[in-house]
């Protein structure tokens, strides 16, 4: 710990070992000197910075979620580009699914950090989806369900193994994108067909 790093430093290098403890552990099993020791980073740093471990933990899923946005934009055009995108970022970043596995066993659902701007994060995707779909359309059970095709991979890699045999993790993750992104495609047809009058 002889190395010197300015706050932003610190604060980076302190998220990324958390996403790693909190992943692991969960909110209750982790430990905040375990955070240090793997950020490099004097463990008092942790309370100056973001405070307690719940709030340390809001701030990284926050973070979290700023890199999804950032790397995956749903436009009404294209929802099924944006579940194959989604399904690419989740898997090269499993952290997040388990960060959200974590969050919902350690608080009640209207008490996560963050609610309310997180929800308006969600609630602009489902926008975004009745842009493409129609006002008569279920937009946010279309939403939901293209993101759950996505999280459950990445939730459950013992049950894909279960399932997909003996293929290759990399033939599987191919498959399955596939699978995600005309799934994704025949949702959405599916409902324009039902909204168009008869």
């Amino acid at each position: 710990m002889a190395k010197r790093y300015d706050r932003a430093e610190s604060s980076r290098l302190l998220l990324e070992a958390s996403a790693v403890e909190f992943a692991r552990n969960g909110i209750g099993g982790a430990r905040i000197d375990k955070i240090a020791d793997r950020a490099g980073v004097n463990k008092a740093s942790i309370y100056t910075y973001f405070g307690k471990k719940d709030d340390l933990f809001a701030a990284l899923l926050e973070e979290k979620l700023g890199e999804l946005a950032q790397h995956v934009v749903v436009r009404s055009a294209g929802i099924p580009e944006y579940a194959g995108q989604l399904f690419d970022f989740l898997n090269d970043n499993p952290e997040i699914v388990r960060l959200f596995e974590q969050e919902g066993m350690h608080y009640d659902p209207l008490e996560v950090p963050g609610f309310e701007k997180r929800a308006a994060y969600f609630q602009e995707r489902v926008r975004v989806v009745r842009e493409a779909l129609g006002d008569d359309a279920d937009a946010a059970a279309m939403f939901f369900s293209i993101i759950s095709m996505s999280y459950w991979f990445v939730a459950a890699p013992q049950v894909v193994s279960m399932v997909f045999g003996d293929a290759s993790p990399e033939e599987i993750r191919r498959r399955y994108r596939a699978q995600v992104v005309g799934n994704a495609q025949a949702m959405l047809a599916a409902e324009k067909a039902e909204a168009e009058p008869a």
